[in-house]
């Protein structure tokens, strides 16, 4: 039997980040993890999806050469080669990951953890002893009715990396983040894409702009989008491949969480705005909570969780959590929406500008999409924004910062850009809300 200060379960952004965290501020910590470092995140989602999407792009890019005047000959894409370097890239960045937590004195137990009580549990064939644990499990994809994946033709998010031939043709069931990306890169290669959505527009959670927007270039791609499906027949859908990504699920079946009196609610542990749960001494973090299925708010929740379990009381701000979708071109927001404003008393005011009057987006051949800026009519104080286009993930932090720092919109607008440069949308958005309200 070990015996250590916290001790952290699962190994994906919300788990190492409460490593770190943890070990800062002196505790002698584990971390518990049944797979690989870096969770799903590193190993099967964000990572490998952002280089597969980055060799999409530049596909795509090299068939446009001829508006950007050269002439190459046709490119062609091979697989293998693009899961060849996704590859790579994942195991640079593991093994910076393992190096830092052994920088940081984590000692990391590889096996399942199963709570036997408040304060153990059994991994790796021996029992852990702590005086905190921390709960980062992470999620699952969520299954549609009892369809299960065959590998060859019938296919969930983290399954179709493997893939390692181009189908001709491909249905999409869920028009999520996931079910966008997916779209995107696709379509990209040159596959016909179905794109398919139970509820009545794609990217249900975004603001409504956004998601009729992209749902309007998705078209003029040739993506096929079909909305409002009550329910899927897979009988009925002939592609080649078919695509699952109706969302995840709380990976928290195999934990015995009862046994620590954790408490948990609709399939998710419940967490308090600190992430504690309901036994005092055990916390949670990311997926498994649920809050945002997203590797940053996972990595800010074990952070949170981790200061807490010292005895540093700090809350969880969810108002500063950006959410981005690298779809082509891609979506950002952070903070509220017009419409979540309302709805939470804010008489809220927008601005826009949009990205076919920048000079940067012209010239770089990616003039689709526009910046909104929603404020709070009382104060000025910017509360939100939504970007559609080229880069918008990249873009999205300067909005964090300004509600971080709760900056005006007048203040937005009185900030000098670098020209040309696809920021300066955020100042001219800033500057249109102005004028409006003159």
């Amino acid at each position: 039997m070990r015996e250590f200060d916290v001790c952290i379960i699962g190994a994906g952004p919300g788990g190492t980040a409460a490593a770190a965290q943890s070990s800062a501020l002196g505790a002698k910590v584990a971390l518990v993890e049944r797979g690989e470092a870096g969770g799903v995140c590193l190993n099967r989602g964000c990572i490998p999806t952002k280089t597969r999407l980055r060799s999409a792009a530049l596909f795509e890019e090299m068939n446009r050469s001829q508006e950007f005047g050269i002439s190459a000959p046709k490119p062609s894409i091979d697989l293998k080669s693009v899961s060849r370097r996704s590859a790579e890239v994942v195991s640079r960045l593991k093994a910076q990951l393992e190096q830092s937590l052994r920088s940081s004195k984590v000692d990391i137990i590889n096996g399942e953890a199963v709570f036997l009580s408040r304060n153990s549990i059994l991994a790796g064939g021996e029992e852990i002893r702590s005086k905190s644990f921390i709960i980062a499990s992470g999620s699952i994809p969520r299954r549609l009715a009892d369809i299960r994946s065959d590998l060859k033709r019938i296919f969930y998010s983290e399954e179709i990396l493997g893939i390692e031939d181009l189908p001709s043709d491909v249905t999409i069931i869920g028009a999520g983040p996931i079910g966008c990306e997916f779209a995107s890169f696709f379509r990209a290669l040159g596959a016909k894409v179905v794109l398919m959505e139970t509820l009545q527009r794609i990217l249900p959670k975004e603001d409504k702009d956004i998601s009729n927007r992209l749902e309007g270039i998705f078209r003029s791609k040739g993506i096929e989008v079909v909305t409002g499906v009550p329910q899927v027949d897979i009988s009925k859908i002939s592609s080649g491949l078919v695509l699952i990504s109706v969302g995840r699920v709380a990976d928290i079946g195999g934990l015995s969480l009862e046994k620590a009196q954790v408490l948990s609610a609709g399939g998710k542990i419940e967490a308090d705005e600190y992430l504690r749960t309901s036994a005092d001494n055990i916390f949670a973090a990311g997926d498994c909570v649920g809050r945002y299925n997203l590797a940053h708010a996972a990595a800010e929740e074990g952070i949170v969780a981790a200061k807490n379990a010292a005895g540093i009381k700090t809350r969880m701000d969810y108002s500063l959590v950006p959410m981005c979708v690298y779809s082509f071109p891609e979506c950002a927001s952070v903070g509220l929406t017009v419409d979540e404003a309302e709805e939470a008393g804010i008489s809220a005011a927008s601005g826009r500008a949009f990205f076919s009057a920048s000079g940067r987006a012209q010239a770089a051949g990616e003039p689709e999409g526009f910046v909104k800026l929603v404020a709070d009519k009382g104060d000025g104080k910017v509360i939100g924004a939504q970007i559609l286009g080229y880069n918008a993930s990249e873009m999205i932090g300067a909005i964090s910062l300004a509600i971080k720092g709760g900056l005006s919109v007048e203040q937005i607008a009185g900030t000098i850009q670098a020209h040309p440069t696809f920021t300066e949308s955020i100042r001219e958005a800033a500057f249109n809300m102005l004028r409006r309200s003159r």
